[in-house]
């Protein structure tokens, strides 16, 4: 079990990414936000390793997110935080 999860500060900007990522043809899930990554919404998006491009080409060009993670059976490893432009 290995994917990525793009995590979000509140619940509209999890709706916007949703919205993005279905307008873009970005194959995804919505997923519960595991407890364990804090002052998080509670709503994240599920990717595979296959989509990760393009959903690197959606938060570049300007989908607020507050982090994207990439979760395995041992752990959960934060790979890349929102940055204001």
């Amino acid at each position: 079990m290995e994917f990525y999860l793009l995590v979000f500060k509140n619940t509209s900007d999890a709706l916007n990414g949703e919205t993005v990522f279905r307008e873009r043809n970005i194959v995804h899930s919505v997923y519960p936000t595991p407890p364990q990554i804090l002052g998080s919404c509670g709503i994240s998006l599920r990717i595979t390793h296959g989509e990760i491009k393009d959903a690197n080409e959606a938060m570049d060009s300007g989908l607020r997110f507050k982090a994207l993670y990439k979760i395995t059976r041992m752990s959960i490893v934060k790979i890349r935080e929102f940055e204001e432009k």
